[in-house]
């Protein structure tokens, strides 16, 4: 064989072997496209995950049994993909998990869908799936409704009349501020960029729950716990003492929450998005609303509307 011979069958063999390789990557993402459905199929059944500390999205009842929006949108996917599926026997299993190991329980095939609040960023989009939007959120901040006024305008971002604290130096602040925030979420990174940005130093706990970081507040141990507002501003009204806690009137960044899934399952995630398409528009849609977040305003049913994806 002569030496372009030889030059083509190497350049051949590479070229094969590169897409062996990619194959061979890409195998546990095609194995997942219908994953979820063959599940399904065999086992007659489907896991869901969902926080019990995050209230009115997901949280256990006074029974004991998972509730709340997102609970609730998800019960809603169940049911398209017994109509769907014609599985009308299918049951569905809710697992509780923590905000850091909830990520790690969808990967490892514990869960098929989380529903509770993920917000999907760039990062998780490069291991997961994301539906549409089911919430548009934003991190707010509660604190003891005994805190220093000065604490409370800088957090507001309200300045005061002799200097603007909140964009102020470090100094303006008593030494060791600690805020909490709960690990494994976004809001970590998103405080600490906006602490940056104003030039306050602070430390940030990582605690494991809504209820951790609300019992430090209430201890004092942390002067303020950054969560998602809808979540806190519930929590502050079910404090053991009413006035307790008092939520910040801001939010600090806005960020739409959605329901996760396995990465390449998309014909898992066409069914939960049309189901959540027929929810959204659906007349029964307004009430389920309303009856976790108060009556809604023209302005949040357009928006539904609005991501509704069409048949």
């Amino acid at each position: 064989m002569n030496t372009s011979g030889k030059q083509g069958t190497t350049h051949l063999l590479h070229r094969l072997g590169r897409a062996l390789l990619c194959l061979a990557l890409a195998a546990p993402a095609l194995a997942s496209a219908a994953g979820t459905l063959d599940k399904a199929r065999e086992s007659g059944k489907l896991t869901f995950g969902y926080r019990v500390d995050t209230r009115p999205f997901a949280y256990n009842d006074e029974g004991g049994k998972p509730a709340g929006f997102s609970v609730a949108l998800c019960q809603g996917v169940a049911e398209t993909m017994k109509t769907e599926l014609k599985l009308p026997a299918l049951t569905v299993d809710f697992v509780p998990v923590s905000a850091a190991e909830r990520f790690d329980a969808l990967s490892q095939g514990k869960v098929d869908l989380l529903c509770e609040t993920a917000t999907p960023t760039m990062e998780r989009r490069a291991s997961f799936d994301f539906s549409l939007p089911i919430f548009f959120s934003g991190v707010g901040a509660v604190l003891r409704a005994d805190t220093p006024a000065r604490m409370r305008d800088a957090l507001a971002d309200r300045p005061e009349v002799s200097a603007p604290v909140w964009r102020g130096a470090p100094a303006a602040f008593l030494a060791n501020v600690v805020f909490a925030v709960v690990g494994g979420s976004t809001i970590e990174q998103s405080l600490l960029d906006a602490m940056s940005a104003r030039r306050i130093q602070v430390s940030v706990t990582r605690v494991p729950d809504y209820a951790t970081g609300l019992q430090m507040v209430r201890d004092g141990r942390a002067a303020a716990l950054f969560g998602d507002r809808p979540v806190l501003v519930e929590a502050a009204k079910r404090a053991p003492s009413a006035g307790d806690l008092i939520v910040i009137q801001r939010n600090f960044t806005r960020e739409p929450l959605s329901l996760a899934m396995r990465r390449g399952d998309d014909a898992f995630r066409l069914v939960v998005n049309r189901s959540l398409s027929k929810s959204y528009l659906s007349k029964e849609f307004a009430p389920l609303y309303t009856g976790h977040f108060g009556p809604p305003d023209t302005g949040t049913i357009e928006f539904y509307q609005a991501i509704a994806l069409p048949e």
